[in-house]
């Protein structure tokens, strides 16, 4: 791919076996006049027992027409636990390709964080193989597009292993002219007995010219599983808004505060105080300044 032949940045990250790294480690990719085409390439390994955080902000200049194409591979062996935030708050007539693997062993854990608040253009896709028994993977994501922003997600989660375990989460909001597409896939192989996976997608749609299309998929070839999923989209709830707007709030501000509670509990997630602003400030101001 062009990720793994051509990359111009990436880190790699190795955590060895029972080390637990403390402190998030803060990565942040900018595209600007100089350097406004990142194609990088993210290893992290975690050993036995070990235990880190990583999150990476990419972000591009004003009006500069950023290219980003990345690959992040994660390897988390028995026992670890990976926690990725990844925030994506490109400018509007910037193009974002983002892929995502993770192989996790046995009672291995992979937490991801997707923000998805920016690009004229963004694809981010996660393929998440749960290799072996008890292993685990969690994908909690909001997304918001508005002017002509066109959204392409995709989500897949291998169930390999017995009694594995995994939960996708995502929330979204789309307004003006915005185009999404979300496909959330469940795929329980042979062999994966007893194992669960939920996927969950909800959008509001606030402006009847936004395109919205969601494709859950389960696939199973093991009897002896669980698997859930739901989606819903629709417009704020009517008595919401009007309970806001008879306490004094504009209709804006009382959507913005409908669409905040509704992001909260993925952004509180985020365990550094100043990136929980960061994306709470972009989405206030998304949602302020529309591009009707």
């Amino acid at each position: 791919s062009l990720t793994e032949e051509s990359y111009n940045s990436g880190i790699i990250f190795y955590i060895p076996k029972n080390v637990k790294v403390e402190s998030p480690i803060k990565i942040e990719f900018n595209m600007d006049e100089e350097n406004p085409v990142v194609i990088n390439q993210n290893i992290i390994v975690a050993e036995k027992g070990s235990e880190g955080t990583i999150i990476m902000d990419y972000t591009s200049s004003e009006k500069v027409e950023a290219f980003h194409n990345g690959l992040t591979k994660i390897y988390a062996k028995e026992s670890s636990i990976i926690n990725i935030i990844k925030i994506q708050r490109m400018n509007d007539v910037s193009h974002n390709f983002d892929s995502n693997i993770a192989i996790v062993k046995r009672q291995g854990q992979v937490n991801w964080i997707s923000i998805e608040l920016g690009s004229g253009i963004s694809s981010s896709n996660y393929s998440n193989f749960l290799e072996a028994e008890a292993s685990e993977a969690n994908l909690s994501s909001i997304y918001l597009g508005d002017g002509k922003r066109k959204i392409d997600l995709e989500y897949s989660m291998i169930h390999k292993g017995a009694r594995s375990i995994s939960n996708i989460e995502t929330k979204g909001v789309l307004m003006d002219h915005a185009k999404k597409v979300f496909k959330g896939n469940l795929d329980f192989k042979k062999g994966a007995r007893l194992s669960k996976g939920v996927e969950e997608e909800y959008v509001i749609l606030l402006d009847p010219t936004v395109k919205s299309n969601s494709i859950p998929a389960l696939l199973c070839h093991e009897d002896d599983v669980e698997g859930e999923h739901a989606a819903s989209a629709g417009q704020i709830n009517e008595n919401k808004l009007f309970y806001l707007m008879s306490r004094g709030l504009k209709e804006k501000e009382a959507k913005k505060l409908i669409v905040e509670a509704s992001f909260r509990p993925i952004i509180d997630r985020i365990p550094y105080k100043n990136y929980r602003k960061i994306v709470i400030d972009e989405v206030e101001r998304i949602l302020m300044n529309g591009k009707n």
